[in-house]
């Protein structure tokens, strides 16, 4: 804009230098022709305040003719140099209309090789009024003269200006204009400026001005048509490959206004710098832009230092954001449009504004979130410059999912204040619409949001926030996850300091009615409300987040605390948190979390009672990209019975030792320690006792290490150390062993019948092993009865936790006395010595599903082998046949008691 002003204020110093040469020309003509050369060049220099030369000048008056050669300015002010060069001039002129009204029409001009240079201070002088005397002269000559000059035809060749300015150099170059009847002024040139403080370079080779013809002395005018393209930028901050302008424009001198019409810029290949080192800057910044497209039209009040935008429409397609903390981001498309901007410094009022983003990509370090069709409207907005003030009433804000959103933006006295609030803005819709929720939950909600920041310009900023919810309804697909008629509300207040790039907050939630359902969790929330708060600093450029207390607090049921810090980085995120969980009652754990979601599933809940307090402390870490859990959870004064099954352990205090670990290779550690006591277990047949075990905790592990003796009746069973590895993974496996020392079988069946049987129960079992929900062992049980030994090997079970868990086993019996075994059954008694075994036994729900079994009688010295008619008859109907004693053999068999018998034996 300063280019064409500095044209127009050339192009009319060289206009009235025609008018004064003119005049001189017919003023002296008939006095003093042999002095018209040395007048003209002393008018010329009193006019333009420097020196004039012209080395020749002719002219006639039939017709008029003027030409000249060797015309030369040049001034030395300070700071305000001034040369003009022009070798050549010539036109033909005529002067038409009436006194007061006429023009001087030029036609067949020529100019050759005409050369300025200028020399402006940085700061330029106040611009003045037209002087009387000026005035006076311009009268004179439109009255007696001309008032006006048109150029009729001409050609103007290879002209150069150049301007500096400061450190700014300004060059027009290639300067060629031409008309011709009926036809505008046509000028080109090619334009350069340079900038050695900014390391600025500006080029534009193709620059075109078509313009009217005619010059108006008393009012000088000027208005055309300006096209630039291929136009290129370059400097320290900003890059612009190509930018093409064109637009019309119209100059007033007398009004002082300069109008703008249909002004249209196109740019590719934007290209900026940020200033990323300047402190407090933010953490996004513009890098780059494919293109940018403007249209629009201004007016320029010179006299009020007033310009004014209308109907701007701006474009900027593939807008490249970049982050500090995360580099470059997804590109981003922006259309402006504004009805109106005007600007009188310092003021600029704003008018009907509307940013649209038809998509933007937010990356959340895990996956991108995509939001569609943003738009920002602004009704009217004020900003002071100079008072550095911004005033923005009502900030229209929708986007897809998001509607109803207002933004009160304001700037004073160095002070920030920031209102954003809404009703029925759907943010449950959009959470699920940009995947934050399942996409196929049904929601309904009321909400209201208000968030307000507040503080000086460079921070720290007050921030408080309210978000409500009411009439909350949830389902997802599986209706697994219900809700129903929700109320919670949840705050913030927090100081904001982007100088130090940190945040200090303090957050609540209550959420107190209402109903939830989760798979087998029910939850009413009028009478076990929900009361969440929390205290942290989070820090944006290390991703740091310190938790100084969270309390979670579900009434009357089970709170916690947490505190600790999380720090996410690019490769690997560190985290070190305390839960604790203070000493509350087993009972509403037990009954709401465990008894009253599995009782259906699980029958035997229903009669178990629980009692006692429960707390727990654990430490959470995570570094190297492992975490490690370690804490205890104890157990105070407790009890629990199985009332239809009289089990019941009573007086439990508990304090359990707990290590998990991830990631991390095994290593030397020293182990946590616990203990678990019952006063007095009880579980029939077992005699009721005491029991006190040491346990010693280690990562993924917890082992018993000594030996624990359960009584039993007729003696003891002793337990050996226990250890159980992978405790916290679908691995876990348990060692340990078995012993049993004499125990009496008389003893030890007689809660469980009536068996008559004398022997004991003597072996070990070692190991004894748990893993893949299967039971193995190595070793032998031997049973002493009926005279005899019973042995037993390879106990085991498999699918310990499904619905029809095997048990298997080996057995082998020698020596057994039959008439031991059947003597007072109704079997019949039998005499003999009984051998075998059954091998790969297996019982499944109670029933036998698997076996290879073998009974035989021995002979052994002093052992008779004699059976019973009746026995005899109950073996026969066994292998599926009838009584052999039918008839005459049952009358014959009548009179025998027993027979003698070579073997028996089954095979099954």
């Amino acid at each position: 804009m300063r280019l064409i002003k500095k044209f127009v204020l050339v192009s009319g110093i060289f206009l009235f230098f025609i008018v004064i040469i003119l005049s001189g020309m017919g003023l002296y003509l008939y006095y003093h022709p042999e002095r018209i050369k040395s007048i003209i060049e002393r008018s010329l220099s009193g006019i333009a305040e420097s020196s004039c030369t012209i080395k020749s000048i002719s002219f006639s008056f039939q017709p008029m003719v003027l030409e000249a050669g060797g015309i030369f300015f040049e001034t030395l002010r300070p700071q305000r140099a001034f040369s003009m060069e022009l070798p050549f001039i010539r036109a033909n002129m005529t002067v038409e209309g009436p006194w007061g009204y006429r023009s001087l029409i030029l036609e067949n001009m020529q100019m050759n090789g005409i050369s300025m240079n200028f020399t402006w201070p940085p700061i330029l002088p106040e611009k003045k009024g037209s002087s009387f005397t000026t005035r006076m002269v311009q009268g004179l000559v439109s009255l007696f003269f001309f008032r006006d000059i048109r150029l009729q035809s001409g050609v103007i060749l290879d002209g150069q200006i150049s301007t500096s300015w400061g450190d700014q150099i300004i060059k027009a170059h290639k300067i060629h204009a031409k008309t011709a009847t009926d036809k505008p002024l046509f000028l080109s040139f090619a334009m350069e400026v340079k900038n050695s403080s900014r390391n600025m370079h500006f080029t534009a080779p193709h620059v075109n001005l078509f313009s009217d013809k005619r010059f108006d002395i008393n009012d000088p005018k000027f208005s055309g048509t300006l096209q630039a393209d291929e136009i290129k930028l370059q400097d320290t901050k900003l890059g612009i490959q190509r930018m093409d302008v064109q637009s019309k424009f119209s100059y007033s001198h007398a009004h002082k206004n300069f109008n703008v019409e249909n002004l249209q810029v196109l740019c590719e290949g934007i290209a900026l710098t940020p200033d990323s080192e300047k402190k407090g800057s933010s953490t996004i910044s513009v890098s780059a832009a494919e293109s940018l497209s403007m249209q629009t039209a201004l007016t320029y009040d010179m006299s009020r230092g007033e310009i004014a935008f209308a109907s701007l429409k701006l474009d900027i397609n593939g807008l490249a954001l970049m982050e500090k903390s995360a580099g470059r981001l997804p590109l981003v498309d922006i259309s402006l449009k504004a009805e109106g901007i005007s600007s009188r410094y310092p003021v600029v009022d704003i008018t009907n504004v509307t940013l649209q983003v038809p998509q933007a990509r937010i990356h959340t370090g895990t996956r991108d979130i995509l939001i569609g069709d943003i738009r920002i409207h602004i009704p009217t907005g004020r900003i002071d410059t100079e008072k550095r003030s911004i005033v923005l009433p009502k900030v229209q804000f929708n986007t897809v999912g998001l509607k109803n959103i207002l933004l009160a933006i304001g700037l004073k006295d160095g002070r920030i204040n920031l209102m954003l609030q809404g009703e029925e803005i759907a943010p449950l819709h959009a959470a699920a619409a940009y995947q934050l929720l399942p996409s196929d939950w049904d929601l309904s909600a009321k909400d209201a949001i208000r968030i307000e920041v507040a503080g000086p310009e460079a921070g720290p900023w007050q921030v408080s926030a309210k978000l409500s919810i009411e009439d909350l309804a949830f389902k997802n697909k599986a209706g697994s996850l219900i809700g129903e008629n929700i109320f919670f509300t949840t705050e913030m207040e927090g100081v904001v300091d982007l100088t130090h790039s940190r945040m200090t907050f303090a957050a609540s939630l209550e959420a107190q009615a209402g109903e939830a359902l989760y798979d087998l969790y029910y939850l009413n929330l009028a009478k076990n409300p929900i009361f969440t708060s929390c205290n942290g600093i989070y820090q944006f450029q290390q991703r740091f987040l310190q938790l100084s207390k969270l309390r979670f607090d579900l009434a009357d049921i089970l709170p916690l605390e947490i505190q600790g810090f999380l720090k996410q980085g690019p490769s690997m995120r560190d985290a070190d948190f305390v839960v604790n969980i203070p000493q509350v009652p087993l009972k509403p754990i037990f009954h709401h979390l465990l008894q009253e979601p599995y009782k259906t599933e699980k029958p035997f809940l229903t009669t178990l009672e629980t009692g006692g307090t429960v707390s727990a402390e654990f430490k959470i870490k995570e570094f190297e990209n492992a975490w490690q859990v370690t804490g205890r959870f104890g157990w105070r004064e407790g009890n629990l019975t199985f009332q239809d099954r009289d089990i019941s352990l009573e007086g439990i205090h508990l304090d359990l030792p707990v290590w998990y670990r991830t990631g991390l290779a095994d290593a030397p550690v020293e182990r946590l320690k616990g203990k678990f006591e019952v006063q007095s277990v009880t579980v029939p047949p077992l005699p009721a006792q005491p029991l006190s075990i040491l346990l010693d905790a280690g990562p993924n592990r917890i082992s018993v290490d000594s030996p624990t003796v359960i009584q039993v009746p007729g003696g003891n069973l002793r337990l050996g150390s226990v250890q159980v590895k992978n405790l916290f993974s679908p691995d876990i496996s348990v060692h340990t062993r078995l012993s049993f020392d004499k125990i009496k079988l008389q003893s030890l069946l007689s809660g469980i019948g009536t068996f008559p049987l004398e022997g004991t129960l003597t072996g070990i079992l070692d190991p004894v092993r748990y893993e893949k929900n299967a039971v193995t062992s190595q070793g032998e049980i031997a049973a002493r009865v009926f005279g005899g030994q019973i042995l037993l090997s390879d106990l085991g079970a498999s699918g310990i936790f499904t619905s029809a868990p095997v048990v298997k086993l080996n057995a082998h019996w020698d020596d057994l006395l039959l008439a031991e075994m059947t003597t007072d059954t109704a079997f019949g008694k039998i005499a003999g010595v009984l051998k075998g075994h059954i091998r790969d036994f297996e019982i499944a729900s109670g029933q036998p599903q698997r076996f290879n079994l073998l009974l035989e009688t021995v002979k052994k010295k002093g052992v008779p082998q004699t059976i019973s008619i009746k026995a005899v008859d109950n073996i026969a109907q066994i292998g599926g046949g009838q009584s052999p004693f039918v008839g005459l053999a049952g009358a014959f068999a009548s009179v025998f008691e027993k027979f003698p018998y070579e073997k028996i034996g089954i095979r099954a």
